[in-house]
């Protein structure tokens, strides 16, 4: 996941709770419709079995793909709808295909097999085995994400053993490497190796959208379409060094504090997509009071600097406004007596959808406003244009939505982390984060100890995935 649903879900679960305790209005937690049984119990043998499996970016995904590649043959897909290939023998993906009647470009399904380590020491249960305990699911990957993994893997072999046939083919990709991205990212690898495998008109990635609950309610279903760009940079002060003693003018401590103070201080402009709009709308509705006024005056004039100012405070909807760039790292100095040579900050930015990189340099450059301040790149910026809010992808997943959870809304949102949509939409492949699990928002725990999800919650987005999959590829 890498922070597309811990930051905004858990900053979001703080905003609501603290502000509106009970929600009215808010479709309540009752029985759903569901797959049939035997369904049910494939999803979960396939969760448990990979639950079971170390896919850490140090273990590799191998061994998942190559059990799945076996499922889907035993299923009966052809060995030539099943794709087994990565970057290396250890980082492998999987692409399998459900043929279908060849009317328009295929519609692909995304999750990533790869999951962040667990220290057992830390966990009050064995993480890499599924428990099932108090209506939860435990495990590493539980809802990051091998919980959707085999939610799209029993879909696709149910479709398959109900003869449907798509008016186009259904590919289903399921990833390597995306929690540690760098160049065994599986989709980036796939795009560049396999293009044609690949290549679709609509891509859902189940790993950048989905369902919110508070307070034993649901707030809405998320569709992500856009998610803010990864970069990093590097401001580095230099000092002549020498005896503490004997201090000259300048420090480079001093310098790169002053550096980072105005920094600091600086917001980024503020810039309103229509996706934004939309979602902050839908926040401000459920809020209520002085930070609803606020959000709407910032709505209605993005210059208005006490309602921007104000919104500061609440990390979540600053993040939907600007582009952001804090300091993270700071490494200064090597003895309490000796002068630094060198000091050296981390920036870590999320920058909007269509961010310039040359403008942002020219930014840090103008906002720090010292021109012995260096300024490196550790990590360059992929370009992720938004998707376009298409209307008829949006209709259908509020048509699936209302017929599991009557009443509740379909809310477009952008992602403040990453995801593999960044490559995806880089391919220009109109891409769309979608899941159908409902999660607690003051209670994620991806990436965490004792990392859970709902069992009710898994059973459903089983139902909720395999109508999205057939409204998606029609009939």
């Amino acid at each position: 996941m890498t922070l597309t649903r811990a930051i905004h879900h858990f900053a979001f679960g703080m905003i609501i709770s603290c502000v509106v305790p009970v929600l009215a209005g808010a479709a309540d937690l009752s029985a759903t419709p569901r797959s049939p049984a035997q369904y049910d119990q494939l999803a979960r043998a396939v969760f448990a079995q990979l639950v079971g499996m170390n896919t850490t970016h140090a273990k590799g995904s191998a061994e998942a793909a190559e059990a799945l590649a076996a499922r889907f043959k035993g299923a009966g897909f052809p060995d030539g709808d099943v794709f087994v290939g990565g970057p290396r023998p250890d980082k492998m993906n999987i692409v399998v295909r459900l043929r279908g009647r060849g009317k328009g470009k295929p519609v692909l399904f995304n999750a990533h097999l790869d999951v962040v380590e667990a220290i057992r020491e830390t966990w009050s249960l064995e993480p890499f085995q599924l428990t099932e305990k108090d209506g939860f699911f435990y495990g590493r990957g539980t809802i990051d994400i091998k919980n959707e993994v085999a939610v799209l893997t029993a879909n696709l072999i149910r479709l398959k053993q109900e003869g449907f046939k798509p008016n186009r083919d259904i590919i289903v990709v399921f990833n390597t490497d995306e929690e540690a991205g760098g160049d065994a990212n599986g989709v980036d690898w796939l795009l560049k190796n396999q293009h044609a495998l690949v290549d679709a008109g609509l891509v859902i990635n189940h790993d950048a959208g989905n369902g919110e609950v508070l307070n034993g309610e649901r707030l809405w279903n998320t569709i992500q379409t856009a998610e803010k760009v990864y970069a990093t940079y590097s401001l580095t002060a230099y000092g002549t060094g020498g005896h503490s003693s004997l201090p000259p003018r300048d420090n480079a401590i001093s310098r790169l504090a002053h550096a980072l103070a105005r920094l600091g201080d600086y917001q980024f402009p503020v810039q309103i997509s229509e996706t934004t709009r939309i979602y902050l709308e839908a926040v401000a509705n459920r809020v209520g009071g002085d930070r609803a006024t606020q959000i709407r005056a910032v709505l209605k004039d993005p210059t208005d600097s006490a309602a921007v100012d104000s919104l500061r405070d609440v990390p979540v909807i600053n993040a939907q406004l600007h582009s952001t760039c804090p300091a993270t790292v700071v490494q200064a100095g090597q003895s309490e007596s000796a002068l630094p040579i060198r000091a050296k900050a981390t920036i870590q930015c999320r920058l909007l959808p269509g961010s310039n990189p040359d403008e942002v340099i020219a930014t840090l450059k103008r906002v720090i406003d010292d021109p012995t301040v260096e300024i490196g790149v550790i990590w360059a910026p992929v370009a992720s244009a938004p998707a376009v809010l298409d209307k008829a992808v949006v209709a259908k997943v509020e048509k699936v939505t209302n017929e599991m959870w009557p009443g509740v809304k379909v809310v477009p949102v952008m992602s403040a982390g990453a995801s593999d949509n960044v490559y995806w939409r880089g391919a220009g492949l109109p891409s769309f984060g979608v899941s159908g699990t409902f999660v607690d928002v003051s209670d994620l725990r991806a990436h965490g100890k004792d990392e859970r999800v709902g069992v009710s919650a898994f059973y459903e987005s089983l139902e909720f995935s395999y109508r999205l999959m057939k409204v998606l590829a029609g009939p």
